[in-house]
This record gives C-alpha cells, sequence and structure tokens, in this order.
C-alpha cells in the first residue's frame, strides 16, 4: 500500500483545484490518502534576508517532513497568468531552501482545473518543469479538466463528479501509472 498525498497548489477557499483534487483522491482505492490543504501552513513570501534573519520557517520543516512520508503525490494547480500560483512557488521555494531535490524521485500525477479551455496547460507545463528537474519529482502523467463548470456536477451529499468522460479515462491510466510507479532514485 503506498501513501499518498492529495493537495492543490491554491490558496483560495473556493479552489476548483482543490475540488479536483479531493475528487481524484477519491477514486484511489486500497492505498493511504492524506489531504493536504497547503493554507494550514501559512509562510511569508521567500526573501534570503527573511531566512538570514530567522532561519527557514518551521511550516516550511514540517511540509518537508510530510512530504517526505508519503510514497507519491495526487497535485491539482490553477493558471495564474500563463504560470504556477505564487502561493504555491512560494511554498516549495522554502522547502527547496531545506532540501533542494526534496521530492526524492517520487511520481507525482499533475492535474489542473480551469474556468475556461485552457485546462492549466501553461501552469502544468511549469510546474512540471519545476517540480522535476529542480526539485527531484518524477511526473508520470499531466492532465488539464477545462471548462469545470461544464464538465463537473455536483451531487446532494456535496460531493463532485467529473463528466468528461475523456478527462476520466485519461485520470485513470494516470492514477494506474502512480500506482505502479516506484521512486526513480535517479531523479533525486
Amino acid at each position: 500500500m503506498k501513501k499518498i498525498l492529495v493537495f492543490s497548489g491554491s490558496n483560495s477557499s473556493a479552489s476548483i483545484n482543490r475540488q479536483l483534487a479531493k475528487y481524484i483522491g477519491e477514486q484511489i482505492e486500497g492505498q493511504s490518502i492524506t489531504y493536504l490543504d497547503l493554507r494550514d501552513y501559512p509562510l511569508p513570501l521567500f526573501s534570503l534576508d527573511i531566512e538570514k534573519a530567522d532561519g527557514i520557517p518551521e511550516n516550511a520543516q514540517k511540509l518537508k517532513a510530510l512530504f517526505e512520508e508519503h510514497d507519491a503525490f495526487v497535485l491539482s494547480i490553477p493558471e495564474h497568468n500563463a504560470s504556477m500560483p505564487a502561493f504555491f512557488k512560494n511554498t516549495i521555494d522554502w522547502i527547496s531552501r531545506i532540501e533542494m531535490k526534496f521530492l526524492g524521485g517520487k511520481p507525482i500525477a499533475l492535474f489542473g482545473a480551469s474556468p475556461g479551455r485552457s485546462a492549466t496547460a501553461s501552469s502544468r507545463a511549469n510546474a512540471e518543469r519545476t517540480l522535476s528537474r529542480s526539485l527531484g519529482g518524477n511526473v508520470i502523467g499531466s492532465l488539464g479538466l477545462p471548462s469545470f463548470r461544464h464538465n463537473t456536477e455536483v451531487q446532494d451529499d456535496g460531493s463532485l463528479v467529473v463528466t468528461d468522460e475523456a478527462f476520466v479515462q485519461d485520470m485513470k491510466l494516470i492514477l494506474e501509472n502512480l500506482l505502479s510507479e516506484e521512486v526513480n532514485s535517479a531523479e533525486a
């Protein structure tokens, strides 16, 4: 059984990417799933001056420990001006100050939801480069869900259902690959 950390790169309380991450996590059976809300670990805006004066923030250290405890990651990331959100970038910048390749070759399933048709393509491409090349992760698949409100339904119990069948099928393949993938020590 793998320990999988599921989270969004958003700091919005109404994040469609947090909703998508939770939906994807609910599709994974027979594994240990931890849902992470990065908003629970506030960090100052990264600055060498802050690091020199105060050291690495405790929340960055807690997050690094949480990443170390897990075997794989499911991340759903929004797009802000064709890139990763500053909130998410700031988080990984702080953790990387502890250890640059803190993802340790572990597999990552990368997703993104957008209200429009872009499906976070630019953000996911930017995140994939950063997570793989700089931080030592192993992005095993990347998939975006466009037109979120059109391609989802909220059930009476509040749960989300993705109605885009092509997305669901591709998501299942990525999750199968995530579960079968071992840590790639060459990435670490």
